[in-house]
């Protein structure tokens, strides 16, 4: 088996496997991946935020336990690490998290977030996506931009996966999944 079959087969996902050998070398290939991505992330942001409307503000602090995030952080986190993943392609800073913890300011900086990244993931050249050398730890020079951009919505569903999971312990259905 291939690696483009094993990772359709492990994804199930057009957005790794409709590329052409996973060379990514095409620059057609590449502006349909950054495409596809967007419509992705766009997707991606909007459900985020019904999972985050969905929790009460008195238990925005709810943790499962003492050494897990809890739920508004899962957010403020997940936003800033996305602004540090696709900012590290233009070597932008990521945007500090915020002090305040209410939903309201939860949810700005998380749109805040998520708008700096699609503006600059609109803009991405097909270089910039094939590139490597980002940052300045050798873990990170390795990636290219495309890596970044798949960590960070990878990112965003594992955060917003526990986030489902400290909806459900609050007996709160959690929003129906979109995609």
């Amino acid at each position: 088996m291939n690696r483009k079959e094993a990772l359709h087969k492990l994804a199930g996902s057009t957005l790794l496997t409709s590329l052409p050998a996973l060379g990514f070398t095409s620059p057609s290939a590449n502006s349909t991946f950054r495409d596809d991505f967007l419509h992705r992330w766009k997707t991606a942001r909007d459900y985020s935020l019904k999972v985050l409307d969905k929790m009460p503000e008195a238990q925005l602090g709810y943790k499962p336990t003492p050494d897990q995030m809890s739920f508004g952080k899962l957010f403020s986190h997940a936003a800033h690490w996305n602004t540090f993943f696709i900012g590290s392609i233009v070597n932008q800073p990521p945007v500090k998290e915020p002090e305040a913890t209410s939903k309201a300011a939860l949810r700005d900086y998380y749109l805040t977030c998520h708008d700096q990244c699609t503006a600059t993931i609109e803009k991405l050249s097909d270089h910039q996506l094939d590139q490597t050398g980002y940052g300045t730890h050798e873990y990170w020079q390795k990636h290219t931009g495309r890596d970044f951009l798949l960590r960070a919505l990878t990112h965003t569903a594992h955060h917003r996966a526990q986030a489902l999971v400290y909806l459900r312990l609050n007996g709160i259905e959690p929003p129906f999944f979109e995609f």
